[in-house]
């Protein structure tokens, strides 16, 4: 093979190159790949739409191209079966974005998912070496752009928060708990005990400079069962 031809193989359209069915059988794999990159950074950060979500989305958009360009469709589907991944994908994305009371979450997860699917899209068209370089990029950004928001937003300032519940037979804790899984970021439980006046009481350590930290202070204010949160600062 020269050198020409290697190029042309690596970053061309491998339906030209390859034959039937490899090229297609190339294709998919490649996009089970890119959806495995951009979905182990997801899993990593325990946020929705992980591993195996990702993966589904890319491997699921590759076949929709392959299938829309090959000759059972005569090849003249390609840019309306891409039409309908966008459309179909759009609806999933909409449905990952939450609001409560206090702000929007899920907007990462809905372009994440988004992209993915343009990933699968372009891996499925035979521009694979594209499609990974791609899913790199998209990696890095998720991965690395965290640091850059954190750096922009300051140190974290350790804070204590002392947070005074009553128990109502243990319902109280369960949607404490649950709201510090649903909390980005990562707050510490410091440690729980019973009061003699009857109240339960939990430390927990956040940063007060995290939006969704305090997002998730206000959320506990807002329980008919919590009694007080009273802060105060983290010893070093």
């Amino acid at each position: 093979m020269t050198r020409a031809a290697f190029w042309q193989v690596a970053l061309g359209d491998l339906h030209q190159v390859v034959p039937s069915p490899w090229s297609q059988a190339i294709c998919i794999l490649m996009a089970f790949l890119c959806g495995a990159i951009v979905g182990f950074e997801r899993e990593r950060g325990h946020k929705p739409a992980g591993l195996r979500t990702q993966i589904l989305i890319c491997v699921g958009s590759a076949i929709f191209t392959v299938v829309s360009m090959s000759s059972v469709l005569g090849g003249r589907e390609p840019a309306r079966i891409a039409a309908q991944i966008v459309t179909g994908v759009g609806f999933l994305g909409a449905g990952s974005i939450m609001r409560d009371r206090y702000q929007i979450t899920g907007l990462t997860t809905a372009a994440t998912i988004w992209t993915v699917s343009a990933l699968g899209i372009v891996a499925g068209a035979g521009y694979v070496t594209a499609a990974l370089a791609l899913s790199v990029a998209v990696f890095l950004v998720l991965a690395s752009f965290r640091r850059a928001e954190t750096m922009l937003t300051g140190r974290c300032s350790a804070t204590k928060v002392v947070v005074l519940y009553r128990a109502d037979r243990g319902k109280t804790r369960a949607l404490i708990m649950q709201a510090l899984d649903e909390s980005h970021g990562r707050i510490c439980v410091t440690g729980e005990s019973l009061r003699p006046d009857g109240l339960s009481e939990m430390g927990l350590q956040y940063c007060d400079r995290h939006r969704d930290h305090r997002a998730f202070l206000a959320t506990l204010a807002g329980m008919a069962a919590i009694e007080a949160l009273e802060e105060s600062p983290a010893s070093s």
